[in-house]
C-alpha cells in the first residue's frame, strides 16, 4: 500500500511540495474571516448593496490587471511575481485588521486587486509542475492542501463567541497577515518554469507593455483549439451568477431562514469536510474517465443545492451544504485539468490571464447586480438566477465541450 502511494504521489516535489504547504496554510487563512465578512462590513456600516459594491471595486481593479499578469508571466515569468505579492499581502491584510469604517475595507480590497497580478501566474506554475496524467489528481491534491480550512469556520465562531464580531474579525485579519508573511518566505525556494527574458521594463515602456499585454492575451486564442473557447464560453457566464451571490449566502441565512452565527460556522465545517473527504477520489476518477462527465454532473449536483438553499429548513441547508461540496470539487478539479489538456504550455498565462480578466470584470458587475437584486427586488432574487443559469450550463456542457485526443504537456 506504501509503495502504491509512493508511486501515485512521486510528482509531489519541488514546486508542487512548495505550493502545497502554501495552500494550506492560505486557505485556512483566509476562511478565518471569510466566514462572517459579509457581517463584518455590515457592522462597519455597509448595506447590503454597499458590501456587493466594495467587492465590486475589488473585482474591477482584478480585471484590468490579469491581462497583464498573464502576458508577464509567460514572458518574464512566474516566480517573480507570486513571491513579491505573497509579502505585499502580509501588509495589505493588515488593513482590514484596522479598518474603523467600511471604507477602510474598500480600500483594503482594491489593494488585494491589484496584487491578484499574479494570479495566472499561480495558475500557470501548477499546469507546468503537474504531469498530463496527474493533472486531476494534482489539482485535488492542491485543494486538499485547503484542508486545514476545515478548522477556519469553527475558531471563527470561537473568536466570534469570545470576542465579538469586531474585535474576532480584526484578530482573524491579523493571523491572515502572518500566514501570508510565511508563504512569502517558504516560496522564496520555488523555482521558475520557464526561461526568463533577462530585460527590463522602463517607466516609458511600461505603458506600451500594458498594451501589448492586452493585445497579446486577446490574439492568443487564434492559437489554442476550438474547444478551449467553447469551455471558456460555456462557464464564464453561469461563473457571473456564482459571483452575483458569493456575499449574500451568510446574510440570507440569517436574515431570511433564521440560522445564528454558530449555526453558520457549524454548516460552513461540514461543508468543508464533505468537500476535502472527496477530492482525492474525484481527482482520480477525472484522471481515469475524462473531463466532461464531471463537469456535467457539477452543474448537476449545483442545481438541486441551490433549490435547496432558497426555502431550506436545517436539514436541507445540509443537504444543500454537502451538494454545493461535490459540485465544487467536481468543477474545480475538472475544469482547470481540461483547460491544461487544451492550452499550450508557452500559452498558458495568457489564455489565464484573459479568462480572469473577463471572469474579474464580469464578477465586478454581477456583485453589484447582485446587491441590487437582494435589497431591491427581493433577497432570494439573485439565488434563483443561479438556479436557472445552473441548468442552462449543465444542456450547454453536453452539448458543446468535447475532451482532445491528445493533452498537451
Amino acid at each position: 500500500m506504501l509503495k502504491y502511494l509512493k508511486k501515485e504521489f512521486s510528482f509531489v516535489s519541488g514546486n508542487v511540495s512548495l505550493l502545497v504547504v502554501v495552500w494550506a496554510v492560505t486557505d485556512f487563512a483566509h476562511l478565518l474571516p471569510g466566514t462572517y465578512y459579509s457581517l463584518y462590513v455590515e457592522a462597519l456600516g455597509a448595506s447590503p448593496f454597499l458590501i456587493g459594491a466594495v467587492l465590486s471595486a475589488s473585482w474591477f481593479t482584478m480585471a484590468f490587471l490579469q491581462l497583464v499578469g498573464g502576458y508577464w508571466a509567460d514572458k518574464r515569468g512566474r516566480r517573480s511575481l507570486i513571491v513579491s505579492t505573497c509579502f505585499l499581502r502580509a501588509i495589505t491584510f493588515l488593513i482590514f485588521a484596522a479598518a474603523p469604517t467600511w471604507h477602510y475595507v474598500l480600500f483594503g480590497e482594491i489593494s488585494v486587486g491589484i496584487l491578484a497580478i499574479s494570479q495566472p501566474a499561480w495558475i500557470a506554475i501548477i499546469a507546468d509542475s503537474l504531469p498530463p496524467e496527474k493533472r486531476g489528481l494534482g489539482y485535488s491534491l492542491s485543494m486538499l492542501a485547503g484542508i486545514t480550512s476545515i478548522f477556519s469556520p469553527v475558531i471563527a465562531g470561537i473568536l466570534y463567541l469570545k470576542y465579538g464580531l469586531l474585535n474576532g474579525m480584526r484578530t482573524a485579519y491579523l493571523i491572515v497577515s502572518a500566514c501570508w508573511l510565511i508563504c512569502g518566505l517558504v516560496l522564496l525556494n520555488m523555482r521558475e518554469t520557464l526561461r526568463v527574458e533577462e530585460t527590463s521594463v522602463s517607466s516609458e515602456g511600461l505603458f506600451r507593455e500594458c498594451l501589448r499585454a492586452f493585445r497579446e492575451c486577446i490574439i492568443v486564442w487564434r492559437y489554442v483549439p476550438k474547444t478551449m473557447l467553447h469551455l471558456f464560453l460555456v462557464f464564464t457566464p453561469v461563473t457571473f451568477f456564482v459571483r452575483m451571490c458569493m456575499p449574500y449566502y451568510v446574510l440570507y441565512a440569517r436574515e431570511v431562514l433564521k440560522v445564528s452565527e454558530t449555526q453558520w460556522a457549524i454548516l460552513q465545517t461540514f461543508y468543508s469536510a464533505i468537500f476535502y473527504c472527496l477530492l482525492l477520489p474525484i481527482g482520480k476518477l477525472v484522471d481515469a474517465f475524462g473531463r466532461k462527465k464531471p463537469l456535467i454532473l457539477s452543474s448537476a449536483f449545483g442545481a438541486l443545492g441551490m433549490a435547496l438553499f432558497i426555502h431550506g429548513d436545517m436539514v436541507g441547508l445540509y443537504i444543500f451544504f454537502a451538494f454545493s461540496a461535490i459540485c465544487n470539487v467536481l468543477i474545480f478539479t475538472a475544469y482547470p485539468s481540461l483547460q491544461a489538456d487544451l492550452t499550450p504550455k508557452e500559452y498558458r498565462g495568457k489564455v489565464m490571464g484573459f479568462s480572469n480578466f473577463t471572469d474579474c470584470l464580469l464578477g465586478s458587475g454581477a456583485l453589484l447586480l447582485g446587491g441590487f437584486l437582494y435589497e431591491s427586488i427581493s433577497p432570494a432574487s439573485p439565488f434563483i438566477s443561479l438556479l436557472i443559469a445552473m441548468i442552462l450550463t449543465f444542456v450547454a456542457t453536453a452539448i458543446f465541450i468535447r475532451e482532445p485526443e491528445i493533452k498537451e504537456k
